[in-house]
């Protein structure tokens, strides 16, 4: 792995680094980024992005909780990131997404910066699997949505030390993929130390959210 960025609470591969760790980040444009969202809502099939309502839900999530540091697995295109990058600039926070395909991360990567959202987003060009057992400090929103026959590794390398008190995991397809999920669900739902609910934005995909008690 490449050498460590210290960036905010966290420490990140340097190779990933999109933001500028000592520059406050400026407001992205909103006419900037709707342009830029709209462009990407015509690709959402070819890339798999997260639907448009499900990225408003989660966008209206970061804000309601006021989550500072999130973690995504599964940048795609970098819709979903650039929607709860948006909410960021609100609560003050900064995102972490990681991504397995260097198209797609590249991609990512490029819709970022041109939506002016790099310095609140880190993007990570790699495989889930292994970066996030790499990653240092903790998380309080988390975003799951590539492989879904994945979710019990993601959950074990996430929980308990890199999950804050108080956290939210999201994970998307819980309805549409929920075969694949199935160990992942059974196990969350047996945790004393989480409530679980499904939502349907679109009425279909499906969002598993789960809140991880903080200590009484």
């Amino acid at each position: 792995m490449a050498g460590l960025l210290t960036f905010g609470a966290w420490a990140t591969p340097a190779v990933a680094q999109t933001g500028d760790a000592g520059r406050k980040p400026s407001k992205a444009d909103p006419s900037r980024v709707r342009k830029i969202l709209d462009g990407m809502e015509s690709q959402i099939g070819r890339y798999w992005s997260t639907p448009r309502k499900d990225a408003e839900f989660l966008h209206l999530m970061v804000k309601a909780t006021r989550a500072v540091h999130i973690l995504e697995v599964g940048t795609s295109q970098g819709y979903s990131a650039i929607w709860m990058g948006l909410a960021l600039e609100e609560t003050g926070g900064r995102l972490m997404t990681i991504e397995i395909d260097t198209e797609r991360h590249r991609l990512a990567r490029k819709n970022v910066q041109d939506a002016g959202l790099a310095g609140r987003v880190t993007l990570i060009r790699g495989d889930a699997h292994r970066e996030i057992a790499g990653l240092r400090g903790t998380f309080d929103f988390v975003f799951l949505d590539a492989d879904k026959d994945g979710q019990m590794d993601y959950f074990r390398k996430l929980y308990p030390n890199k999950l804050a008190p108080g956290a939210i995991i999201a994970v998307h397809n819980a309805i549409s993929e929920a075969g694949d999920m199935k160990d992942y669900a059974e196990t969350i739902r047996r945790l004393p130390d989480f409530d679980t609910v499904i939502i349907s934005t679109t009425l279909g995909d499906g969002i598993s959210l789960s809140y991880r008690h903080r200590a009484s």
